[in-house]
Protein backbone atom coordinates (compact mmCIF):
# COMPACT_ATOMS: atom_id res chain seq x y z
CA UNK A 1 0.00 0.00 0.00
CA UNK A 2 2.77 2.61 0.78
CA UNK A 3 4.25 2.07 -2.87
CA UNK A 4 0.90 3.01 -4.42
CA UNK A 5 1.03 6.42 -2.12
CA UNK A 6 4.11 7.04 -3.25
CA UNK A 7 4.15 6.61 -7.33
CA UNK A 8 0.71 8.81 -7.05
CA UNK A 9 2.81 11.42 -5.33
CA UNK A 10 5.62 11.62 -7.38
CA UNK A 11 3.49 12.15 -10.45
CA UNK A 12 1.15 14.99 -9.01
CA UNK A 13 3.85 17.84 -9.68
CA UNK A 14 6.60 18.70 -11.43
CA UNK A 15 10.69 17.31 -10.99
CA UNK A 16 13.26 20.48 -10.73
CA UNK A 17 14.58 19.43 -14.04
CA UNK A 18 11.26 20.32 -15.72
CA UNK A 19 10.80 23.97 -14.09
CA UNK A 20 14.62 24.64 -15.08
CA UNK A 21 14.15 24.09 -18.92
CA UNK A 22 10.61 26.20 -18.68
CA UNK A 23 12.34 28.41 -16.99
CA UNK A 24 15.15 28.98 -19.51
CA UNK A 25 12.68 28.51 -22.51
CA UNK A 26 10.68 31.16 -21.35
CA UNK A 27 14.24 33.33 -20.65
CA UNK A 28 15.43 32.74 -24.20
CA UNK A 29 12.01 33.75 -25.53
CA UNK A 30 12.39 37.03 -23.65
CA UNK A 31 15.79 37.94 -24.20
CA UNK A 32 14.95 37.22 -28.32
CA UNK A 33 11.74 39.43 -28.23
CA UNK A 34 13.49 41.95 -25.77
CA UNK A 35 16.23 42.38 -28.62
CA UNK A 36 13.19 42.28 -31.87
CA UNK A 37 11.15 45.47 -29.82
CA UNK A 38 14.28 47.48 -29.26
CA UNK A 39 15.22 46.80 -33.15
CA UNK A 40 11.62 47.77 -34.16
CA UNK A 41 11.88 51.43 -32.06
CA UNK A 42 14.84 52.23 -33.54
CA UNK A 43 13.67 51.72 -37.30
CA UNK A 44 10.33 53.82 -36.54
CA UNK A 45 12.60 56.51 -35.25
CA UNK A 46 14.97 56.31 -38.48
CA UNK A 47 11.72 56.01 -40.80
CA UNK A 48 10.29 59.28 -38.79
CA UNK A 49 13.32 61.24 -39.22
CA UNK A 50 13.51 60.04 -42.88
CA UNK A 51 10.55 61.69 -43.17
CA UNK A 52 11.19 64.85 -41.81
CA UNK A 53 14.03 65.44 -43.52
CA UNK A 54 12.29 64.71 -46.87
CA UNK A 55 9.96 67.30 -46.40
CA UNK A 56 12.96 70.01 -45.49
CA UNK A 57 14.34 68.99 -48.61
CA UNK A 58 11.11 69.27 -50.61
CA UNK A 59 10.90 72.76 -49.06
CA UNK A 60 14.68 73.94 -49.79
CA UNK A 61 13.53 72.78 -53.60
CA UNK A 62 10.36 74.65 -53.77
CA UNK A 63 12.09 77.65 -52.11
CA UNK A 64 14.59 77.35 -55.04
CA UNK A 65 11.89 77.26 -58.08
CA UNK A 66 10.56 80.22 -56.41
CA UNK A 67 13.37 82.42 -55.96
CA UNK A 68 14.58 81.44 -59.84
CA UNK A 69 10.81 82.15 -60.86
CA UNK A 70 11.28 85.06 -63.58
CA UNK A 71 15.21 84.63 -64.18
CA UNK A 72 16.97 82.69 -66.55
CA UNK A 73 19.25 79.69 -65.91
CA UNK A 74 22.18 81.65 -67.21
CA UNK A 75 21.53 84.03 -64.35
CA UNK A 76 20.93 81.28 -61.81
CA UNK A 77 24.87 81.11 -60.34
CA UNK A 78 26.37 77.93 -59.53
CA UNK A 79 26.13 77.73 -55.73
CA UNK A 80 27.81 75.41 -52.83
CA UNK A 81 26.59 75.98 -49.70
CA UNK A 82 25.28 74.94 -46.13
CA UNK A 83 21.55 76.13 -44.32
CA UNK A 84 20.21 75.17 -40.89
CA UNK A 85 16.34 75.08 -40.56
CA UNK A 86 14.72 73.97 -37.54
CA UNK A 87 11.76 71.54 -38.51
CA UNK A 88 9.35 69.43 -36.02
CA UNK A 89 11.33 70.20 -32.89
CA UNK A 90 14.85 68.94 -34.87
CA UNK A 91 17.96 70.97 -36.22
CA UNK A 92 18.41 70.02 -40.15
CA UNK A 93 21.61 70.77 -41.93
CA UNK A 94 20.87 71.25 -45.34
CA UNK A 95 23.54 70.91 -48.24
CA UNK A 96 22.60 73.00 -51.26
CA UNK A 97 24.55 72.76 -54.32
CA UNK A 98 23.03 74.69 -57.85
CA UNK A 99 25.28 74.13 -60.75
CA UNK A 100 24.99 74.00 -64.81
CA UNK A 101 24.33 71.09 -66.81
CA UNK A 102 25.32 70.52 -70.66
CA UNK A 103 21.93 72.32 -71.47
CA UNK A 104 22.67 75.95 -70.53
CA UNK A 105 18.73 76.20 -69.83
CA UNK A 106 18.92 73.98 -67.20
CA UNK A 107 20.72 74.46 -63.62
CA UNK A 108 20.86 70.90 -61.55
CA UNK A 109 19.62 71.53 -58.24
CA UNK A 110 20.73 68.72 -55.32
CA UNK A 111 19.30 68.69 -51.36
CA UNK A 112 20.99 66.93 -48.97
CA UNK A 113 19.20 67.33 -45.82
CA UNK A 114 21.00 65.34 -42.31
CA UNK A 115 20.58 66.01 -38.49
CA UNK A 116 22.73 68.78 -37.20
CA UNK A 117 23.64 67.17 -34.14
CA UNK A 118 24.86 64.16 -35.84
CA UNK A 119 28.33 65.64 -37.05
CA UNK A 120 30.53 62.49 -36.95
CA UNK A 121 28.38 61.34 -39.42
CA UNK A 122 29.25 63.74 -42.32
CA UNK A 123 28.45 61.10 -44.70
CA UNK A 124 25.27 59.77 -43.61
CA UNK A 125 21.45 61.88 -45.39
CA UNK A 126 18.36 61.35 -43.96
CA UNK A 127 17.23 62.44 -47.52
CA UNK A 128 18.22 63.34 -50.78
CA UNK A 129 16.76 65.08 -53.81
CA UNK A 130 17.70 66.20 -57.17
CA UNK A 131 15.69 68.47 -59.97
CA UNK A 132 16.47 70.55 -62.52
CA UNK A 133 15.65 73.98 -62.55
CA UNK A 134 14.66 75.79 -66.29
CA UNK A 135 13.65 79.14 -67.37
Amino acid sequence: MSKTKTRQTRQLGFTLVEVLVALAIFALCAIVLSAQSTTTLANRQRLIEQQIALWVAKDTLVEQRISATGRSAKNIAPVKGQQHKKQAGLEWRIDLTVEPTSNGQLKKVRVQVSRADKRNRQDHHAAQLTTFLEQ
